[in-house]
């Protein structure tokens, strides 16, 4: 009672902690779209005497306005936006001085240069904190003179610079990522709530998804802010639970090794971080420099935990020995690699040492993040990571399902309070009230899961009913004691419950060798070989079916039987020939020994699926009954 209480409890706040940040995410790119941030083009860095351009971006206001490189900039002076860039004309229209350049449109429409001030009253830039007040107060097209010193010496006239809006096709290229990852999680966790490390798994995507979604616009206003503070505490928990579910997949390492005391280390960094953000805002002088170092922290932080997580992915991948765990670690580890090198190399180093490689590089780089929740998708989808099979043809049913509930149990406590107010006495009113409810809530769980039952029967009826079929199939396999009529049971309603293309029994000879006893769906060439195989032994080399001296005495998984090359030559061509893709033993005690006496063979589905953890472990347990 204490588990369902507790496992609700968590249900809920997940979900309202899932719909807070999707409504604000909503309502942050609403003001994004609404509130353009102005940008010059230039990197200033804060120096004695003002702000040194770093670096000048190409085709942006700073260079058509004619500031290079080391230009020093001591003061700027903002003019309301002009006519001629509320009636559209683009910036490139514009020289820096004062004069209009020949057949511009400025002039073709009949637009002056603008008259400089006599006496430009300039605010100082002392910190770029200035700057993106004055740049502010310019807005987007708007104009603003800057003071520029150039090689020591103040230039006579002020270079004029109309911002533009500031480039966020990165940002909406991380939304999108952000939403992928929503995604996945959501229908991880809808699928399989009890499955381990489910919950782990979608908090990371939440936070996955608030990371990359909520990018604040710098209007600063009370949206803006609490965006801003939600990415930082994102940015602060992201890693250190990728990094943690690298540890605890696919088991807990630090509960094996009886160190779980150090699982607090690995979100010490995220918390530190998060620390010197609350430092930096409430205590320390905000300055240019100390946002970039604050940036370079975290982005330190990022990379190291991922290059840590990727490096744990691929030690469980060369230390798997399930098949099918295997071929989960390997598109997992693929993805993260894909993802978290190029993040590093070409974004996180260049950023940590101050470098600028050109502007596509790097949002590519930051893009490349994408991999990784596309990989978690394929490995889910594929290889049914953490046994979500079926997710995507039944998630929208369930939350069709559940919306519908939702909607029945609000309108029925609705009708309940109209009829307890109005038949009630006052004396019981509000007891009336309570005790409707509580049996609303109390018939609303077993509703819900008959709802679920029909759409698993609506949806994916074979998938409902073969479970049982395969339990009560396997009871009555116990009792047959005709050989002949047992294998033409197997090879005849496995195909029709399952829905699998081959199947085929192997069964032991006294000389310790397997043969084909029985099938369905092999191809002509392997019936053919298996018949010769009988009257002369060796057609057939079945030696990787040797499960009495093998590792892993659960079951043989071949992802592609076309391409066993950790097989000798002989089996290669029979794995090939035979075209199966699961093999399971049905294995027997005599007294302390435990010995195989047949093997039962099956391929994929006729959709070209893989069979789900779940069914593996159902025929396993057929396997046990013959």
């Amino acid at each position: 009672m204490e588990t369902s209480l507790f496992n609700r409890l968590q249900a809920t706040l997940l979900g309202i902690a899932t719909l807070s940040l999707f409504v604000l995410a909503v309502f942050n790119l609403r003001q994004e779209s609404h509130f353009q941030q102005p940008d010059d083009g230039v990197w200033w860095r804060e120096a004695a005497g003002g702000l040194v351009a770093e670096k000048v971006l190409p085709d942006m206001p700073g260079q058509r306005a004619g500031i290079q490189a080391h230009d020093l900039l001591t003061g700027v002076e903002v003019l309301p936006v002009s006519p001629g860039r509320r009636a559209g004309i683009q910036t490139h229209d514009i020289l820096t001085g004062d004069k209009v350049q020949p057949e511009s449109p400025r002039q073709r429409e009949g637009i002056q240069a603008p008259d400089l001030p006599s006496e430009v009253n300039y605010t100082p830039t002392a910190q770029l904190a200035d700057l993106e007040r004055a740049l502010y107060r310019t807005g987007v097209y708007g104009e603003a003179y800057y003071a520029i010193t150039r090689d020591g010496i103040p230039l006579d006239t002020p270079v004029m610079v109309y911002p533009e809006p500031s480039d966020r096709g990165l940002a909406q290229g991380l939304r999108v990522i952000g939403l992928i990852y929503l995604i996945i999680g959501f229908y991880v966790l809808f699928r399989r709530w009890g499955a381990p490390r489910a919950t782990h798994f979608y908090l990371f995507c939440l936070v996955s998804f608030a990371l990359y979604a909520l990018k604040y616009t710098g209007k600063l206003d009370p949206l803006d802010q609490i965006v801003f503070w939600c990415n930082v505490l994102a940015e602060s928990l992201q890693p250190a639970l990728f990094l943690h579910f690298a540890l605890s997949f696919p088991e807990e390492r630090l509960k094996k090794l009886r160190r779980r005391w150090l699982l607090p280390m690995v979100y010490a960094p995220g918390a530190a971080l998060l620390g010197l953000w609350l430092i930096a805002i409430t205590r320390w002088q905000a300055t240019g420099l100390l946002n970039h170092r604050l940036n370079q922290t975290a982005t330190a932080y990022d990379a190291t935990f991922y290059l840590l997580a990727a490096l744990l992915f691929l030690r469980s991948y060369s230390r798997a020995d399930s098949p099918l765990l295997r071929q989960q670690l390997k598109w997992v580890t693929r993805g993260t690699l894909l993802a978290v090198l190029p993040f590093t190399l070409f974004y996180a180093i260049p950023y940590l040492l101050d470098l600028h490689p050109p502007r596509l590089l790097t949002n590519l780089a930051g893009l490349s993040l994408v991999f990784l929740p596309l990989t978690f998708s394929w490995a889910i989808v594929r290889y049914r990571l953490m046994d979500t099979d079926l997710i995507f043809k039944r998630g929208v049913a369930y939350t069709l399902a559940t919306g519908l509930l939702l909607g029945v149990y609000f309108g029925i406590i609705a009708l309940i309070a109209l009829a307890v107010h109005t038949r009630l006495p006052d004396a019981v009113r509000e007891w009336g009230l309570v005790i409707a409810i509580l049996a609303t809530a109390a018939i609303f769980d077993p509703l819900k899961r008959r709802i679920q039952g029909w759409v698993d029967r609506a949806f994916d009826r074979h998938r409902y009913d073969y479970r049982k079929a395969l339990v009560e199939f396997g009871r009555g396999l116990s009792s047959e004691t005709d050989l002949d009529a047992l294998l033409e049971s197997i090879v005849e309603r496995l195909p029709r419950t399952l829905l699998v293309a081959r199947v085929a029994v192997f069964l032991a000879q006294d000389s310790g060798r397997l043969r084909l006893a029985a099938s369905h769906g092999l191809p002509a060439s392997a019936t053919a070989s298996a018949a010769q195989d009988r009257l002369a032994p060796g057609s057939l080399d079945l030696g990787f079916l040797d499960f009495d001296n093998a590792a892993d005495h659960s079951h043989i998984f071949l992802e592609n039987a076309q391409q066993t090359l950790h097989l000798p030559e002989a089996q290669q061509r029979t794995a090939a020939l035979l075209d199966l893709n699961y093999y399971l033993p049905c294995r027997v005690q005599d007294g302390s020994t435990t010995y195989t006496i047949a093997v039962i063979g099956l391929g994929r589905t006729i959709g070209g699926d893989f069979l789900s953890s779940e069914d593996v472990e159902l025929l396993e347990s057929l396997a046990s009954y013959i």
